[in-house]
Protein backbone atom coordinates (compact mmCIF):
# COMPACT_ATOMS: atom_id res chain seq x y z
CA UNK A 1 0.00 0.00 0.00
CA UNK A 2 1.65 3.57 -1.08
CA UNK A 3 2.25 5.37 2.25
CA UNK A 4 0.72 8.71 1.15
CA UNK A 5 2.04 10.37 4.54
CA UNK A 6 5.64 9.54 4.03
CA UNK A 7 5.14 10.79 0.33
CA UNK A 8 3.75 14.24 1.79
CA UNK A 9 6.59 14.59 4.75
CA UNK A 10 8.76 14.06 1.47
CA UNK A 11 7.59 16.58 -0.38
CA UNK A 12 7.45 19.09 2.99
CA UNK A 13 11.14 18.40 3.49
CA UNK A 14 11.73 19.04 -0.13
CA UNK A 15 9.64 22.23 0.03
CA UNK A 16 11.52 23.38 3.13
CA UNK A 17 14.62 23.08 1.90
CA UNK A 18 14.03 25.31 -1.42
CA UNK A 19 12.70 27.83 1.22
CA UNK A 20 15.75 27.73 2.80
CA UNK A 21 18.00 28.17 -0.14
CA UNK A 22 16.32 31.41 -1.34
CA UNK A 23 15.75 32.58 2.10
CA UNK A 24 19.48 32.40 2.56
CA UNK A 25 20.00 34.38 -0.94
CA UNK A 26 17.96 36.82 0.40
CA UNK A 27 18.50 37.59 4.15
CA UNK A 28 16.91 41.01 4.06
CA UNK A 29 14.34 42.77 1.91
CA UNK A 30 15.30 46.21 1.14
CA UNK A 31 11.81 46.96 -0.03
CA UNK A 32 12.96 48.04 -3.91
CA UNK A 33 11.11 46.20 -6.57
CA UNK A 34 11.16 46.31 -10.77
CA UNK A 35 8.92 48.53 -12.25
CA UNK A 36 8.63 48.22 -16.14
CA UNK A 37 6.77 50.32 -18.62
CA UNK A 38 6.46 51.17 -22.18
CA UNK A 39 7.32 54.51 -23.12
CA UNK A 40 4.58 55.90 -25.20
CA UNK A 41 3.95 52.51 -26.47
CA UNK A 42 7.14 52.08 -28.21
CA UNK A 43 10.11 50.83 -26.20
CA UNK A 44 10.30 49.00 -22.61
CA UNK A 45 11.63 51.21 -20.01
CA UNK A 46 12.64 49.87 -16.38
CA UNK A 47 12.56 51.63 -12.89
CA UNK A 48 14.12 50.46 -9.76
CA UNK A 49 11.18 51.49 -7.20
CA UNK A 50 10.13 51.82 -3.73
CA UNK A 51 7.17 52.74 -1.52
CA UNK A 52 7.62 55.84 0.21
CA UNK A 53 7.24 55.46 3.59
CA UNK A 54 4.21 57.75 5.10
CA UNK A 55 3.74 59.28 1.59
CA UNK A 56 0.48 57.87 1.38
CA UNK A 57 -0.86 54.93 -0.77
CA UNK A 58 0.61 54.71 -4.16
CA UNK A 59 3.43 56.75 -3.33
CA UNK A 60 6.70 55.04 -5.08
CA UNK A 61 9.97 56.08 -5.41
CA UNK A 62 11.17 55.73 -8.98
CA UNK A 63 14.72 55.94 -10.23
CA UNK A 64 14.98 55.21 -14.26
CA UNK A 65 17.49 52.46 -14.92
CA UNK A 66 19.91 52.96 -17.77
CA UNK A 67 20.25 50.76 -20.92
CA UNK A 68 24.11 50.21 -19.35
CA UNK A 69 22.75 49.11 -16.05
CA UNK A 70 20.26 46.09 -17.40
CA UNK A 71 21.86 44.46 -14.94
CA UNK A 72 20.17 46.43 -12.08
CA UNK A 73 17.26 45.46 -13.91
CA UNK A 74 17.92 41.53 -14.20
CA UNK A 75 19.13 41.21 -10.51
CA UNK A 76 15.13 42.41 -9.33
CA UNK A 77 13.04 41.16 -12.18
CA UNK A 78 15.11 37.76 -10.73
CA UNK A 79 14.40 38.72 -6.77
CA UNK A 80 11.00 39.82 -7.49
CA UNK A 81 10.30 36.49 -9.11
CA UNK A 82 11.80 34.35 -5.98
CA UNK A 83 9.80 36.24 -3.89
CA UNK A 84 6.52 35.23 -4.81
CA UNK A 85 8.05 31.73 -5.34
CA UNK A 86 8.56 32.08 -1.65
CA UNK A 87 5.07 33.12 -1.35
CA UNK A 88 4.20 30.08 -2.83
CA UNK A 89 6.45 27.87 -1.07
CA UNK A 90 4.97 29.51 2.41
CA UNK A 91 1.36 28.46 0.93
CA UNK A 92 2.58 24.53 -0.41
CA UNK A 93 4.08 24.10 3.26
CA UNK A 94 1.52 25.49 5.18
CA UNK A 95 -1.59 23.39 3.21
CA UNK A 96 0.88 20.29 3.46
CA UNK A 97 1.54 20.50 7.43
CA UNK A 98 -2.19 20.79 7.80
CA UNK A 99 -2.97 17.50 5.74
CA UNK A 100 -0.43 15.69 7.37
CA UNK A 101 -1.67 16.42 10.91
CA UNK A 102 -5.17 15.46 9.54
CA UNK A 103 -4.07 12.50 7.61
CA UNK A 104 -5.79 9.75 9.16
CA UNK A 105 -2.99 7.48 10.82
CA UNK A 106 -2.65 3.66 9.70
CA UNK A 107 -1.47 0.45 11.20
CA UNK A 108 -3.26 -2.50 9.28
CA UNK A 109 -0.45 -4.61 11.07
CA UNK A 110 -2.18 -3.48 14.49
CA UNK A 111 -5.38 -4.41 13.24
CA UNK A 112 -3.93 -7.85 11.75
CA UNK A 113 -3.07 -8.77 15.43
CA UNK A 114 -6.03 -7.59 16.93
CA UNK A 115 -7.72 -10.54 14.79
CA UNK A 116 -8.28 -14.00 16.45
CA UNK A 117 -6.35 -16.83 15.62
CA UNK A 118 -8.80 -18.00 13.04
CA UNK A 119 -9.21 -14.89 11.14
CA UNK A 120 -5.50 -14.31 10.81
CA UNK A 121 -5.44 -17.29 8.89
CA UNK A 122 -8.47 -16.02 6.27
CA UNK A 123 -6.90 -12.19 5.89
CA UNK A 124 -3.85 -11.17 3.66
CA UNK A 125 -0.52 -12.23 4.57
CA UNK A 126 1.24 -8.87 4.42
CA UNK A 127 -0.17 -7.81 7.42
CA UNK A 128 1.90 -10.26 9.67
CA UNK A 129 4.04 -9.08 12.33
CA UNK A 130 7.41 -9.06 11.31
CA UNK A 131 8.38 -12.08 13.00
CA UNK A 132 5.81 -14.28 11.57
CA UNK A 133 5.97 -12.98 8.21
CA UNK A 134 10.00 -13.77 7.98
CA UNK A 135 9.04 -17.08 9.39
CA UNK A 136 6.57 -18.01 6.69
CA UNK A 137 8.97 -16.39 4.21
CA UNK A 138 11.57 -18.57 4.96
CA UNK A 139 9.41 -21.57 5.13
CA UNK A 140 8.28 -20.48 1.67
CA UNK A 141 12.13 -21.41 0.04
CA UNK A 142 11.60 -25.20 2.08
CA UNK A 143 11.46 -27.07 -1.11
CA UNK A 144 12.32 -30.48 -2.67
CA UNK A 145 13.96 -28.54 -5.43
CA UNK A 146 16.57 -27.07 -3.57
CA UNK A 147 16.85 -30.19 -1.36
CA UNK A 148 17.65 -31.89 -4.59
CA UNK A 149 20.26 -29.40 -6.05
CA UNK A 150 21.81 -29.77 -3.01
CA UNK A 151 22.04 -33.87 -2.73
CA UNK A 152 23.02 -33.30 -6.89
CA UNK A 153 25.63 -31.02 -5.88
CA UNK A 154 26.78 -31.68 -1.86
CA UNK A 155 28.80 -28.42 -0.39
CA UNK A 156 32.03 -29.46 0.53
CA UNK A 157 33.79 -26.27 1.86
CA UNK A 158 35.02 -25.54 4.99
CA UNK A 159 32.97 -22.93 5.35
CA UNK A 160 30.07 -21.92 7.97
CA UNK A 161 28.29 -18.90 8.18
CA UNK A 162 27.79 -17.05 11.59
CA UNK A 163 24.27 -19.19 11.57
CA UNK A 164 25.78 -22.21 11.08
CA UNK A 165 24.91 -22.58 6.98
CA UNK A 166 27.74 -24.80 5.05
CA UNK A 167 28.08 -22.61 2.37
CA UNK A 168 30.44 -23.41 -1.05
CA UNK A 169 32.99 -20.28 -0.38
CA UNK A 170 34.53 -17.57 1.60
CA UNK A 171 32.63 -14.95 -0.24
CA UNK A 172 29.69 -16.59 0.53
CA UNK A 173 30.11 -16.73 3.83
CA UNK A 174 31.10 -13.23 3.67
CA UNK A 175 27.77 -12.17 2.31
CA UNK A 176 25.87 -13.58 4.63
CA UNK A 177 26.99 -12.67 8.08
CA UNK A 178 26.84 -8.78 6.29
CA UNK A 179 22.81 -9.65 6.02
CA UNK A 180 22.63 -11.07 9.48
CA UNK A 181 25.00 -8.39 11.21
CA UNK A 182 22.65 -5.75 9.03
CA UNK A 183 19.28 -8.12 10.08
CA UNK A 184 18.38 -9.00 6.41
CA UNK A 185 16.25 -12.09 6.37
CA UNK A 186 17.86 -14.67 3.65
CA UNK A 187 17.99 -18.13 2.80
CA UNK A 188 20.79 -19.71 1.57
CA UNK A 189 20.44 -21.44 -1.88
CA UNK A 190 16.28 -21.50 -1.54
CA UNK A 191 14.05 -23.70 -3.40
CA UNK A 192 11.98 -21.53 -5.95
CA UNK A 193 10.13 -21.92 -9.25
CA UNK A 194 13.39 -20.66 -10.68
CA UNK A 195 15.07 -24.32 -10.19
CA UNK A 196 12.92 -25.78 -12.70
CA UNK A 197 14.35 -23.58 -15.13
CA UNK A 198 17.88 -24.75 -14.09
CA UNK A 199 18.45 -21.44 -12.08
CA UNK A 200 19.45 -22.05 -8.37
CA UNK A 201 20.11 -18.62 -7.05
CA UNK A 202 22.83 -18.19 -4.55
CA UNK A 203 20.52 -15.91 -1.86
CA UNK A 204 16.62 -15.25 -1.52
CA UNK A 205 16.64 -11.80 0.54
CA UNK A 206 13.87 -9.65 1.98
CA UNK A 207 13.61 -6.25 1.97
CA UNK A 208 10.99 -6.30 5.34
CA UNK A 209 9.80 -2.90 4.99
CA UNK A 210 8.22 -3.58 1.77
CA UNK A 211 7.81 -7.25 1.89
CA UNK A 212 9.59 -7.59 -1.27
CA UNK A 213 11.72 -10.51 -2.13
CA UNK A 214 14.91 -10.04 -4.11
CA UNK A 215 17.02 -13.40 -5.30
CA UNK A 216 20.99 -12.74 -5.39
CA UNK A 217 23.92 -13.97 -7.24
CA UNK A 218 27.51 -13.69 -6.68
CA UNK A 219 30.21 -14.38 -9.49
CA UNK A 220 33.03 -15.33 -7.83
CA UNK A 221 35.61 -15.96 -10.62
CA UNK A 222 35.08 -13.48 -13.00
CA UNK A 223 38.89 -13.59 -14.22
CA UNK A 224 38.21 -17.53 -15.46
CA UNK A 225 36.50 -16.89 -19.06
CA UNK A 226 34.24 -20.15 -19.27
CA UNK A 227 33.07 -19.32 -15.85
CA UNK A 228 32.56 -15.30 -16.95
CA UNK A 229 30.91 -16.79 -19.91
CA UNK A 230 28.60 -18.95 -18.43
CA UNK A 231 27.94 -16.07 -15.76
CA UNK A 232 26.70 -13.42 -18.65
CA UNK A 233 24.40 -16.38 -19.27
CA UNK A 234 23.05 -17.05 -16.32
CA UNK A 235 22.15 -13.31 -16.08
CA UNK A 236 20.45 -13.44 -19.34
CA UNK A 237 18.30 -16.33 -18.48
CA UNK A 238 17.18 -14.33 -15.30
CA UNK A 239 16.43 -11.37 -17.29
CA UNK A 240 14.59 -13.57 -19.79
CA UNK A 241 12.16 -14.52 -17.17
CA UNK A 242 11.60 -11.08 -15.85
CA UNK A 243 14.70 -10.50 -13.60
CA UNK A 244 16.15 -7.59 -13.82
CA UNK A 245 19.17 -5.65 -11.56
CA UNK A 246 17.27 -3.46 -9.11
CA UNK A 247 14.05 -4.85 -9.78
CA UNK A 248 13.74 -8.32 -8.51
CA UNK A 249 17.52 -9.30 -8.91
CA UNK A 250 21.09 -8.48 -7.39
CA UNK A 251 24.29 -9.61 -7.39
CA UNK A 252 28.17 -8.60 -6.95
CA UNK A 253 31.36 -9.94 -9.17
CA UNK A 254 34.73 -11.21 -7.88
CA UNK A 255 38.08 -11.60 -9.62
CA UNK A 256 41.06 -13.35 -7.98
CA UNK A 257 42.81 -10.05 -8.01
CA UNK A 258 39.58 -7.80 -7.24
CA UNK A 259 38.16 -9.66 -4.39
CA UNK A 260 34.66 -9.40 -2.89
CA UNK A 261 33.83 -5.66 -2.09
CA UNK A 262 32.09 -5.20 1.35
CA UNK A 263 31.36 -2.16 0.10
CA UNK A 264 29.11 -3.49 -2.69
CA UNK A 265 27.25 -5.69 -0.44
CA UNK A 266 26.49 -2.46 1.96
CA UNK A 267 25.40 -0.44 -1.16
CA UNK A 268 23.40 -2.93 -2.09
CA UNK A 269 22.08 -3.29 1.27
CA UNK A 270 21.00 0.24 1.94
CA UNK A 271 19.77 0.52 -1.76
CA UNK A 272 17.56 -2.04 -1.90
CA UNK A 273 17.05 -4.02 1.87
Amino acid sequence: MIDFKDIMNKELAKLKHEKALLEKLYPNDDGYFLEVKKNKGKYMQFYKCKMLEGGGRGKVQRNFIKKEDIGIARRLAQRDFDFQILKMLDEQIAALEIAIQSYPAYDGKALFNSLSDTRKALVDSKYKDDARYIYDWKGAFAGEEGNAFKERYPVETPYYTDNGEHVRSKSEKIIADKLAKEKVPYVYEPSCELNIKGLHPDFALLNLATRKTYFYEHFGMMDKPEYATAAIRKIEKYRELGYEYGKNLLYTFETGADGLSVKAITAIINDYL
